[in-house]
């Protein structure tokens, strides 16, 4: 499964949630909203466009801010 996270430059949440997920072995990319990225940051609007880190977890799922425990539901590490 892939991951994408749409943060703002520098944002701490979002390198530990990078590094949550790559210790999983999950493959995840950064999208910087704030950083002359309109692409970023029209889908980062589309999808919520109010939190960072957000992250887009293989066919969608979103999880807003850095949740550990949605996280981990949606890769099935731990009961839903």
């Amino acid at each position: 499964m892939d991951a994408i996270i749409y943060c703002h430059t520098d944002d701490r949440q979002s390198a530990v949630m990078m590094d949550y997920l790559r210790g999983h072995h999950v493959g995840c990319r950064l999208r910087h909203i704030d950083n002359g990225d309109p692409s970023a940051r029209r889908e980062w609007e589309e999808l919520d466009g109010e939190v960072t880190p957000l992250l887009v977890l293989g066919q969608g799922q979103v999880v807003r801010g850095f949740d550990r425990t949605r996280v981990d539901q949606i890769l099935g590490w731990i009961g839903c």
